[in-house]
């Protein structure tokens, strides 16, 4: 009978506790346990208890895998979403995306390299080849990328100076005034070529998935600005000289190179990684050629190849 009392007595406290108890848990299967009370009336049996307790407290069933909440995955490079079917960021759809399309401004500082290919011969019988240099390089570009496709196209603004001076010697058999033997006489000619323009090159960005790493492909269309050369002669053999006196024979004053005012068409490929500082700020390091397909004169086999090497400043707009 001592036990029946002591029983009685301890349920209620023991319910209460396991009420504030599952209450307390908010992610406890039993929630529904905070919006009810259990009130226990002396002279309820502990199996009446038991059994009222037990269905409300058996665990419900996990949720299905489909409906698990999937937390967001960390992004790198400031919350910026990488190219070509990459993870998206956490506070953009990958259905519809707040900003889907991205406008770039770049200015670029390099040097590039160029190389005359062929010859041409100016007012002679002669043929002038295989001159190079290199310059300084700055450029400006606009881009509009669309990273959820890992594709963008650009167009790119360059000034370009070619210019070269091309020399050859010789050695020719010349007559002496007098009564003096013919003479092997040492030559040299040289022309001294200005060569500028402006060059245009639209082109389309293909990014390797999940990369920053593009291939880049286009054009190039050159508005001359410059296109001039010469021809002088000089005998190099001491003690000899022209009729004049002199040892300088201007073959061809400067003039326009025949053709040189016509556009200049070329193809280009490039390739570089876009390294994000923040979500509008990016450098990139970038390699590219141009390949000629027009001549340079429309009177000689004659073309000019580039080729470059840029650190682009891209600010996003």
């Amino acid at each position: 009978m001592k036990h029946i009392i002591v029983m009685l007595v301890l349920l209620p406290v023991v319910a209460n506790l396991a009420t504030a108890q599952y209450a307390a848990d908010p992610h406890s299967p039993d929630a529904e346990l905070r919006t009810s009370a259990i009130i226990v009336h002396p002279g309820t049996s502990a199996s009446r208890i038991e059994g009222d307790l037990r269905p409300n407290m058996l665990p419900t069933a996990a949720p299905a895998a489909s409906q698990q909440f999937d937390p967001p995955h960390t992004e790198a490079y400031h919350g910026e979403p990488l190219h070509g079917n990459a993870l998206a960021p956490a506070y953009e759809s990958d259905i519809l995306a707040a900003r889907p399309i991205r406008y770039w401004l770049g200015l670029g500082l390099g040097a590039y390299a160029y190389m005359h290919e062929g010859f041409f011969s100016p007012s002679c019988d002669c043929e002038f080849r295989d001159e190079d240099g290199v310059r300084f390089m700055m450029t400006g570009e606009f881009r509009v990328e669309y990273p959820k496709m890992g594709f963008a196209w650009s167009v790119m603004l360059s000034y370009f100076d070619a210019s070269a001076e091309f020399s050859r010697e010789d050695t020719r058999s010349s007559v002496i005034v007098g009564d003096n033997p013919d003479l092997d006489v040492e030559y040299r000619n040289s022309s001294d070529v200005r060569l500028e323009w402006v060059s245009i090159r639209p082109g389309v960005f293909w990014y390797i998935p999940r990369s920053s790493f593009f291939l880049r492909g286009g054009f190039e269309v050159g508005v001359p600005l410059t296109a001039r050369y010469d021809h002088v002669e000089r005998i190099l053999t001491p003690g000899v000289e022209y009729y004049d006196g002199t040892t300088e024979n201007i073959l061809l004053g400067e003039t326009d190179i025949p053709g040189g005012g016509r556009l200049r068409f070329a193809l280009t490929a490039s390739l570089g990684y876009d390294i994000l500082l923040s979500p509008s700020v990016a450098i990139t390091p970038r390699a590219g050629i141009i390949a000629p397909l027009t001549n340079v004169s429309s009177q000689d086999n004659w073309t000019v190849l580039t080729a470059h090497g840029l650190l682009m400043l891209n600010i996003r707009l």
